[in-house]
C-alpha cells in the first residue's frame, strides 16, 4: 500500500490524504494557493483538505503558510486520538450490554428454565434500603426471627418493629460477634426485651443478614481482602429462595450452637 492508501485507512479523505504527503515531500512551506496548483487539486477541495489536516494535527498554519507536523509526532497523535475514541466506543458497548443483560436476561430465564430472577435474588440499592427491607420483614414475622450481626449499629432502625415482633410472641434470636462495650451494652439490651443473644466465637465473620420465618432472606456479603483494612460490603439482596435460605440457615444453626452465652 503506498502512503496515502495507509493514510486514508486510519481516517483521513483521500485529498487530505495526499495534500498531507505532499507537504511532507515539500521542503518549504506552501501558501493555500500553493498547495492547491502543487497538489492538482480545485481551491475548494484544497481547502477542504486542509482543514481536515489542521483539525487533525497533520498540519500548523504559520502566518499564511501551511507547513507538514513532523510525521511521527502527527501519527502519535493520531493513535492516541484512536484510543480514546475505541475506549469511548468499548464503554458505550459495556453499558448497553450491562442493560441488556439485565432486561434480557430475567425474560430468557421465565420464558426457557421458568426461572423467575427476582425470586432467587432481589438486590437492594444501598445499606438504607436493607435497613427498610428488614424493617418490612420483621413486620410480618409470626413465628421466628434471626438476626446476625456484629455491632449491631442499626438496631434502632428496627427497634421499634422488633418489639411489636416480641409482643406478639415471636421467638428472636441474635447472634453477634460483640466486638466491643457499645455492642456488648446492645447485646444486654436485647437480653433484657426477652431477646436470646449469644457471641459468635469467632473474631470476624463475612456474612450478616435477618431470617424471617424461614422464609423471607435479607444478607449482606462482606468482601475480607487482607489489603484492605476496613472491608467494602457489596451489594446487599433479597430472597425467598429455599436454597439460598438453606445456606445461610445451616451457616447460622452451626455458629449459634457454637456460640459462648452473653457475659461468658
Amino acid at each position: 500500500m503506498t502512503d496515502t492508501e495507509l493514510l486514508k485507512s486510519l481516517g483521513l479523505s483521500e485529498d487530505a490524504a495526499r495534500v498531507y504527503t505532499i507537504l511532507v515531500e515539500n521542503p518549504t512551506d506552501l501558501s493555500f494557493e500553493e498547495t492547491s496548483v502543487k497538489c492538482k487539486l480545485p481551491m475548494k477541495r484544497a481547502h477542504r483538505a486542509l482543514e481536515e489536516l489542521v483539525s487533525k494535527g497533520f498540519v500548523k498554519v504559520e502566518g499564511n503558510k501551511f507547513a507538514a507536523m513532523q510525521p511521527k509526532q502527527a501519527l502519535v497523535g493520531m493513535l492516541e486520538k484512536k484510543e480514546k475514541e475505541l475506549h469511548g466506543h468499548l464503554e458505550n458497548a459495556r453499558n448497553v450490554i450491562a442493560s441488556l443483560q439485565k432486561s434480557l436476561e430475567p425474560i430468557y430465564l421465565k420464558t426457557r428454565a421458568g426461572i423467575k430472577a427476582e425470586e432467587i435474588l432481589e438486590p437492594l440499592e444501598s445499606l438504607s434500603a436493607m435497613e427498610l427491607r428488614t424493617a418490612q420483614i420483621i413486620a410480618n414475622a409470626e413465628r421466628e426471627i434471626l438476626i446476625f450481626a456484629q455491632r449491631f449499629d442499626w438496631y434502632d432502625k428496627i427497634s421499634e418493629v422488633l418489639a411489636q415482633a416480641l409482643d406478639r410472641g415471636v421467638k428472636v434470636r441474635v447472634l453477634m460477634l460483640v466486638a466491643d462495650k457499645t455492642a456488648l451494652l446492645r447485646a444486654k439490651e436485647l437480653k433484657q426485651l426477652g431477646v436470646q443473644v449469644r457471641r459468635c466465637i469467632e473474631k470476624s465473620y463475612p456474612v450478616r443478614g435477618t431470617l424471617v420465618d424461614g422464609k423471607e432472606l435479607v444478607f449482606l456479603i462482606w468482601a475480607t481482602r487482607k489489603d484492605i483494612k476496613k472491608p467494602l460490603h457489596f451489594r446487599p439482596h433479597y430472597t425467598t429462595n429455599d436454597g439460598l435460605i438453606k445456606v445461610f440457615l445451616d451457616a447460622y444453626e452451626k455458629r449459634w450452637q457454637e456460640a459462648k452465652p452473653l457475659g461468658k
